[in-house]
C-alpha cells in the first residue's frame, strides 16, 4: 500500500512539473507564433489587394455570425477602401481549408489557400495557381462557379463554397 501511494505521488509530481514546463513554454512562444501568423496574413493581403498601402480589421456582429469566416480586412489606399480580403475556413475532404479571398471593384481579385490537409496529389491541387487563378476576375455580384478538379470534387466544392460565402458577405455587409 505504501509503495502505491509513493508511486502515485511521484507520478503526480512528474505530471505537475511537465504541465508547468509546457505552460511556460507556451506563454513564451505565443507572441512569436502570433507574429508569424500575422506576417503570413500580411503577405496574402498584399498579394490579393496589391494596390492597398494599409490594412485594417473589419469587425461587427454581422461578420461574426457568418459561418466559416475567420477575419475580414479592409485594404486602404490613403483614406479610400479599395477592397476587402476575407479569411475563411470551409471544410474539405481532409479537414478545414484555410483560405483568403480578395474582392475589389465588385470582382474577385484572387483566392489564396493558406493551409490545407487534403489528399496529396488530388485534393492538394486546390493550392495550385492553375486552380486558384480560375476565380480571378469573376464577378462578385452572385454565386461563383468554376469547374471542379477531377478526383477532388469535395475539396474543389469546399473552395467554391468559401468563395461564395465571401461574396455573400461582401454583397450583404461590406459593399456599402
Amino acid at each position: 500500500m505504501r509503495d502505491m501511494v509513493k508511486m502515485g505521488l511521484i507520478l503526480l509530481l512528474i505530471t505537475a512539473v511537465s504541465g508547468l514546463v509546457l505552460g511556460v513554454t507556451n506563454s513564451m512562444t505565443e507572441g512569436i507564433i502570433m507574429e508569424r501568423a500575422l506576417e503570413n496574413d500580411r503577405a496574402s493581403l498584399e498579394e490579393l489587394l496589391g494596390e492597398a498601402d494599409s490594412f485594417e480589421p473589419v469587425e461587427g456582429a454581422e461578420i461574426d455570425n457568418v459561418s466559416m469566416v475567420r477575419d475580414v480586412f479592409a485594404g486602404r489606399e490613403g483614406d479610400t477602401v479599395i477592397g476587402y480580403a476575407i479569411k475563411l475556413a470551409p471544410n474539405g475532404y481532409g479537414g478545414e481549408i484555410e483560405m483568403m479571398v480578395g474582392i475589389t471593384n465588385d470582382e474577385i481579385s484572387g483566392v489564396e489557400i493558406l493551409s490545407q490537409t487534403e489528399t496529396p496529389g488530388l485534393g492538394s491541387k486546390i493550392t495550385e495557381p492553375d486552380y486558384t487563378d480560375r476565380f480571378s476576375g469573376l464577378s462578385a455580384d452572385g454565386d461563383v462557379s468554376v469547374d471542379a478538379i477531377s478526383g477532388a470534387t469535395v475539396s474543389s466544392d469546399a473552395v467554391v463554397n468559401g468563395v461564395n460565402t465571401a461574396v455573400s458577405l461582401y454583397q450583404d455587409f461590406l459593399k456599402n
